[in-house]
C-alpha cells in the first residue's frame, strides 16, 4: 500500500512538473494577459513544491536501499515466500525510481536553462537540484544490484516451478486415464451407496421412533416424579405452616418442655442458654429494635437454636413472628427474579434446575420481559408465578427475620404486661 501511494504521488507530481514545463512556453504567448511577475511566482511555487516532494521520495528510497541491501540473501537462506515478497517489492521500487529519474530530468533542464526569460531557478535552487541529482544518480546502480541479487535468488525457485509444472502436466495425463478407468468403479460404488443409504435411512427412522418413545416414557416419568415431589413439597409446607401456627398458641413453658423432651441434655442446655441470652438482651434494651430482630439465616442461631426441635417454637410462643425485611443492598430486581425462579424450579421441576442457567435467564428477562418468562413456564409446566408456594413471599427483596414488636410506650398497661411476660420467660429459662 505504501509503494502504491508513493507511485501515485510521484506520478501526480511528475504531471505537474511537465505541465509546468509546457506552461512556460504558453506563458510567452499569453504575456499580454497575465503579468510576467505573477506567472513567475506561480512557477517558482509549483517547482519548489514538486522539488520538496521529490526530495522526500529520494529520502524514502535511500532508506529502502539500506534495508534491502541488508536483506540480500546469502546462499539462499530465506524461504520462498520471503523471496517472492522481496523480489516483487524490488520491482515496485524500480518503477518508483523511473518516476524519480523522469522528474530529475525536468529539474535539471530548468536548472540548466540559459534563457533569462525562461529561467526560474535561482543559484540556491540550482545548487540543490544538482545535489539531489548526484543522489539520484547513485540510486540506479544500487537498485540494479538489489534487483540482480533477488533475480539470482529467485532463479532456483522459478526453475523448480517450471519443473513442477512439467511433472504436473505428465501427472494430469496419467490422472485422466486413471479417471476414465475409475469412472466405472465410481458408478458401481454409487449404486451400492444408494442401496446402503436407503437401508440407513430406514434404520434411522426406526431409531428415531424408538428414541421418541423412550423420551416420551422418560418425560412421563419425569413429570410424575415432579408431581410427586410437588405434592410432597405441599405437604411439607402445610405441616410447616401448621407447626408454626400451633406454636403461636403455645406457651413458653410448653415450648421449653418440647425442647427438653425432644433433644439430649447437652443440646437442650445449648438451646436454653441461647434463648436466655436473647431474652436478656431484649429486657436490658427494650427500646432497641436490633435485639428484637433475629436473622433466620444467622449461622449462630441456626447451629445453637433452630436446628433443634422446639427452638423455633419457643421463639414463636414468646411473641416472635417470621417476616421478610428489606435491606438497601438487597433491593434489586435481579435478585427478586432469581429467588422466584429458583423456588419455582425447586417446587415444580427440581430435576431441571441444574440444566437451567438461572443468572443468564434472569439477565435476559428481568424488567418488562418478565411476563414473557412466566408465560413460557406456564406453557411448559402448566405452572406460573401465582402458583408459587403459599408461604413464599413474592416480594423477596429482603431476608427472613424473627421479629418481636414492642407495644407502644404510651399504652403503659399493655407495655408493662409485655415486659413482665419477658421477665417471666427469662425466669422460666433460669438466670
Amino acid at each position: 500500500c505504501v509503494l502504491v501511494s508513493l507511485r501515485i504521488k510521484f506520478s501526480s507530481s511528475l504531471s505537474s512538473s511537465e505541465s509546468l514545463s509546457d506552461g512556460s512556453s504558453k506563458s510567452a504567448r499569453s504575456s499580454s494577459i497575465i503579468s510576467g511577475e505573477s506567472k513567475a511566482k506561480a512557477w517558482i511555487g509549483e517547482a519548489m513544491s514538486a522539488f520538496r516532494k521529490t526530495t522526500k521520495v529520494v529520502d524514502e528510497f535511500e532508506k529502502y536501499l539500506v534495508e534491502a541491501e541488508a536483506k540480500i540473501p546469502v546462499d539462499n537462506d530465506v524461504g520462498q515466500a520471503v523471496l517472492s515478497e522481496e523480489h516483487n517489492k524490488a520491482l515496485e521500487w524500480v518503477k518508483i525510481l523511473e518516476d524519480i529519474e523522469a522528474k530529475m530530468t525536468v529539474f535539471k533542464a530548468k536548472a540548466d536553462e540559459k534563457d533569462p526569460d525562461k529561467k526560474i531557478y535561482g543559484p540556491g535552487m540550482i545548487k540543490r537540484v544538482k545535489a539531489l541529482g548526484v543522489r539520484v544518480d547513485e540510486l540506479r546502480p544500487r537498485m540494479d544490484h538489489i534487483v540482480e541479487a533477488w533475480d539470482q535468488a529467485m532463479k532456483p525457485v522459478l526453475e523448480a516451478q517450471q519443473k513442477a509444472m512439467e511433472i504436473e502436466k505428465q501427472e494430469a495425463a496419467q490422472r485422466l486415464a486413471e479417471e476414465e478407468e475409475a469412472e466405472k468403479k465410481r458408478e458401481e460404488a454409487l449404486r451400492i451407496r444408494r442401496l446402503a443409504e436407503t437401508a440407513r435411512r430406514k434404520a434411522e427412522l426406526i431409531r428415531k421412533e424408538e428414541e421418541k418413545k423412550k423420551k416420551e416414557i422418560e418425560e412421563k416419568l419425569r413429570r410424575e416424579q415432579e408431581r410427586k415431589e410437588y405434592e410432597e413439597q405441599k405437604i411439607r409446607l402445610k405441616i410447616e405452616a401448621e407447626r408454626l401456627k400451633k406454636a403461636e398458641s403455645m406457651k413458653p413453658a410448653d415450648a421449653l418442655k418440647l425442647i427438653r423432651s425432644s433433644n439430649g441434655h447437652l443440646q437442650a442446655a445449648r438451646v436454653v442458654m441461647t434463648l436466655r441470652s436473647l431474652v436478656s438482651n431484649i429486657l436490658n434494651n427494650p427500646d432497641q429494635k436490633m435485639f428484637r430482630r433475629i436473622r433466620k439465616a444467622n449461622k449462630h442461631i441456626q447451629s445453637e437454636l433452630l436446628q433443634y426441635k422446639g427452638g423455633e417454637e419457643f421463639l414463636i410462643s414468646m411473641g416472635f413472628r417470621l417476616r421478610r425485611i428489606k435491606t438497601d443492598h438487597e433491593n434489586d430486581a435481579k435478585k427478586v427474579l432469581k429467588d422466584k425462579l429458583i423456588t419455582f424450579y425447586k417446587t415444580f421441576a427440581p430435576h431441571e434446575l441444574q440444566k437451567v442457567d438461572v443468572p443468564r435467564v434472569v439477565d435476559f428477562f428481568v424488567g418488562p420481559k418478565e411476563a414473557q418468562l412466566w408465560d413460557k413456564l406456564r406453557q411448559k409446566y402448566g405452572k406460573s408465578e401465582e402458583d408459587l408456594p403459599t408461604n413464599y413471599d413474592r416480594d423477596v427483596t429482603g431476608q427472613l427475620f424473627y421479629v418481636m414488636d414492642e407495644p407502644p410506650v404510651n399504652q403503659a398497661s399493655r407495655w408493662q404486661k409485655w415486659f413482665k411476660s419477658l421477665e417471666h420467660t427469662r425466669a422460666l429459662l433460669g438466670r
